[in-house]
């Protein structure tokens, strides 16, 4: 029986190695970066996120910071990031995919010790 058999594509991440990520940066270029034999198909991947589950994994070791509290993070245009194509922090990245602003269907799973 397969696990997971609804997602096409799972993007695993550990927050340790973001922490290196100083620039901004899309989501294209983050799967690319661990990812490359994606090249051109991303775009085809977009069209279905539903099918697609994201893993943050060690949220306690990121060295950004998400506030799920500051309201102003929905209404401040330097901290969304609605489209997969978009140059933004990483932690807007994050945040916009766990909100569903960003490819909204998909699914995310983060990962963190107490």
């Amino acid at each position: 029986k397969k696990i997971f058999h609804q997602f096409q594509f799972v993007f695993s991440f550990k927050f340790r190695d973001l922490n290196t990520i100083k620039d901004r940066i899309n989501l294209r270029e983050l799967i690319l970066s661990q990812c490359p034999y994606f090249g051109n198909t991303l775009g085809e991947v977009w069209k279905n996120p539903g099918g697609l589950l994201f893993i943050f994994d060690g949220l306690d070791e990121f060295k950004g910071r998400i506030d799920f509290a500051d309201s102003r993070r929905d209404t401040e245009p330097q901290h969304q990031c609605p489209d997969p194509e978009w140059w933004c922090e990483l932690s807007d990245i994050v945040y916009s995919l766990i909100q569903h602003k960003l490819l909204p269907g998909c699914s995310v799973l983060v990962t963190t010790r107490p």
